[in-house]
């Protein structure tokens, strides 16, 4: 590995703090002390070779309950964007199968795009590179739904989707806080590090920057409880510690009696992340931000 004084931030080439290795000994987290924001080191050249195939979709038991909370869930983000829309054109980054799209009503107009090569059934999602993406169209939402952490320079991305935005549009970002309460706990062992599959780590403080440097505003900074990536993340983190290999595990075609004596440890699990978003240290956060900018005639 290089040594400190020569690793430098992807955003702001900035010198990095070298803060810890993680369990793939092959990469390690940095942080800059200027962007408030963490790295993953180094970012592979083939990312797509640490997409296993049950990271898409899971076998037998498990793969049917992951979709019925996933779906169940959305209806968060449904709330969210009705608090601030009635209708508009909603553009939906790192869209997965489309399922949050699909669970709006015909008010909005959403359009999906994931990475190439994202192993996606729907044949409604796009998949092109965000960056190098054209497209004319504005929108009234960008929304990045736990997909900002797998970019390395998430303010070009941010940059980007401001670009897109129509007078008053937004960005909304939901994402695994790199610096919450129980990332400080678990340490390299916390699920939501996950290199090198997560190349951001996010901090509220440091989106605040980034948003801002876009001359948008902020209209809500929180913490969320995520059931779905919360409860599983954090017994995959007490896993970790423990060294039991959670992806053999979920490669197997869980029965549906070992989920029924792991219900008790799931609701104590449940009653920790409600005391978590209580003192306002959830593992996962959101941001909901307005562009300020006049619209370009």
């Amino acid at each position: 590995m290089k040594s400190k004084n020569k690793l430098r931030c992807p955003q702001c080439q900035t010198n990095t703090t070298l803060t810890l290795p993680t369990l793939n000994q092959k990469f390690h987290i940095l942080y800059c002390n200027n962007c408030f924001l963490g790295f993953t080191y180094p970012v592979p050249k083939n990312i797509g070779k640490y997409y296993s195939d049950i990271y898409w979709k899971s076998p037998g038991v498990t793969g049917i309950l992951k979709e019925m909370l996933y779906q169940l869930f959305q209806a968060r983000r449904k709330k969210w964007i009705k608090k601030y829309l009635s209708t508009g054109k909603i553009l939906d980054v790192g869209s997965g199968e489309g399922i949050f799209g699909r669970s709006l009503s015909n008010q909005f107009k959403v359009i999906n795009l994931d990475i190439p090569g994202a192993e996606i059934k729907n044949p409604d999602v796009i998949k092109k590179d965000f960056i190098k993406w054209q497209i004319k169209q504005k929108f009234d939402a960008v929304v990045f739904w736990e997909s900002l952490e797998h970019i390395s320079n998430s303010a070009e991305y941010i940059k980007k989707a401001s670009s897109l935005l129509n007078k008053n549009g937004l960005i909304m970002i939901e994402f695994p806080r790199y610096n919450s309460l129980e990332s400080k706990i678990f340490s390299k062992y916390w699920f939501h590090l996950d290199p090198p599959r997560h190349l951001s780590h996010l901090t509220i403080k440091g989106l605040i920057k980034v948003l801002k440097n876009n001359n948008l505003k902020i209209l809500s900074c929180q913490s969320v409880i995520a059931p779905e990536y919360s409860l599983g993340g954090f017994v995959a983190s007490i896993l970790a510690v423990l060294r039991i290999n959670t992806s053999a595990l979920f490669k197997k075609n869980v029965s549906l009696l070992y989920l029924v004596i792991a219900s008790p440890i799931l609701m104590i699990v449940l009653l920790w992340q409600i005391f978590l978003y209580l003192i306002n240290q959830s593992p996962i956060g959101l941001i909901i931000a307005k562009n300020k900018k006049e619209k370009n005639y």
